[in-house]
């Protein structure tokens, strides 16, 4: 089908729908100066949040707007902890997770991760070119998961759940959720069987007691569900924008072979594009938000990727600019539902491309070939990215 105008977008808006997606950028910018709060049927219908302030206002008040069901398709078939927790409840499994997601934790696996990296690259280094989705990012982000997060030698197990969390960032239903759960489901048995012993946070989680109880099946299922969503589909697709702009851009290279540019660049490409580019809200109580009243049930969508392109929070938002100051973005999400994952995040992008451009250089994508993008979760964010390389 054709792809659908702006106005057409705005009159009917759904963030899953294909049709809206070359234009859907377009769209939110002008749903900003338009209708920041807009008001869309799809999906039982909810207010889509397009401001930077208003995002910011729905996530720093979890009382007014709670977490409880953060899909936008109806109701999940398992709980998304911490995720859909508000407090004084989600207080308690950060308390839980957070050591294990905590820089210094994390970095007694940077040896693996580099050889995850390493083993990965080895595959295609010799060619001069590989398709950076299926070749590069998901063995990277899977691996990763596998080998820090979940514990498991099992690759048909995380094979699966690569296909079934692609499927859920793309179409976000109950049942797309229920496969990812699934499959959870077995890591959890796996863990609950092999915990003695261990330090990690799969172990920590099967035997865990969160003021004096243990954690009950289904919270522990919830987690491990969560662990599975944010950890395998958010970095392999940011993996993928960094590296479509590092063959776009011929300054790019330049700036991601210093050290540290993960403490200044990665964040404008955070910015940019963030790969989590909504989560939904639901009103506890009579509100107003962006001059538009709000009832009690209502659903609110406060879009990220959108905050993140305001032009009223950040100059010239809709460049990629990598000598940005002060860059207060919404991708890791604002308020206590910050992402739990962020320094896992960081970790893995630094040492991804340390480790492919330690050996590779001059990156460009390929002659000739398509590069589709994704409607839903992860926007824009491309399905496959063929890129060709020199040596060094």
């Amino acid at each position: 089908m054709a792809a659908k105008t702006v106005d057409e977008i705005l009159e009917h808006l759904d963030v899953f729908d294909p049709d809206q997606r070359e234009n859907f950028v377009d769209a939110l910018a002008e749903a900003r100066t338009r209708c920041p709060v807009l008001h869309t049927e799809s999906d039982g219908g909810y207010y889509l949040v397009t401001k930077y302030a208003d995002v910011r206002t729905v996530c720093e008040h979890p009382e007014t707007y709670s977490s409880a069901n953060p899909a936008v398709k109806g109701a999940l078939p398992v709980r998304l902890i911490p995720l859909d927790a508000d407090p004084p409840e989600h207080r308690g499994f950060r308390q839980l997770l957070n050591p294990y997601f905590s820089r210094s934790f994390l970095m007694r696996y940077e040896a693996d991760m580099r050889k995850i990296a390493q083993d990965a690259i080895a595959k295609f280094i010799d060619r001069g070119e590989f398709e950076a989705v299926s070749e590069f990012a998901i063995p990277f982000s899977a691996g990763s998961l596998a080998r820090i997060v979940l514990v498991t030698d099992d690759q048909d197990l995380v094979d699966r759940g690569v296909a079934a969390v692609k499927r859920t960032a793309v179409e976000s239903t109950p049942e797309t959720f229920g496969a990812v759960a699934m499959i959870a489901m077995e890591a959890m048995a796996e863990a609950e069987a092999n915990a003695a012993g261990r330090e990690d946070v799969l172990a920590a989680i099967v035997t865990a007691e969160i003021d004096g109880a243990p954690l009950t099946p289904e919270q522990r299922l919830g987690i491990i569900t969560t662990l599975f969503l944010g950890g395998l589909d958010t970095t392999r697709g940011m993996l993928v924008n960094i590296a479509y702009h590092l063959a776009a851009r011929p300054d790019i290279e330049a700036r991601l072979v210093q050290p540290d540019w993960w403490r200044g660049e990665l964040d404008e490409f955070l910015r940019y594009e963030p790969t989590v580019s909504f989560m939904a809200r639901t009103v506890t109580q009579d509100t107003v938000l962006g001059g538009v009243e709000l009832k009690a049930g209502d659903r609110v969508v406060p879009h990220f990727f959108s905050a993140n392109r305001d032009e009223e929070r950040f100059e010239h938002a809709h460049e990629l600019d990598l000598d940005r100051t002060g860059n207060p973005h919404a991708a890791f999400g604002l308020g206590v539902h910050r992402c739990l994952g962020l320094n896992f995040a960081r970790i893995q992008l630094a040492i991804a491309f340390e480790e492919l451009l330690r050996v590779a250089t001059n990156f460009r994508v390929k002659p000739g070939t398509d590069i589709p993008r994704q409607m839903g979760v992860p926007l824009n964010s491309p399905e496959s990215l063929h890129l060709q390389f020199d040596r060094r």
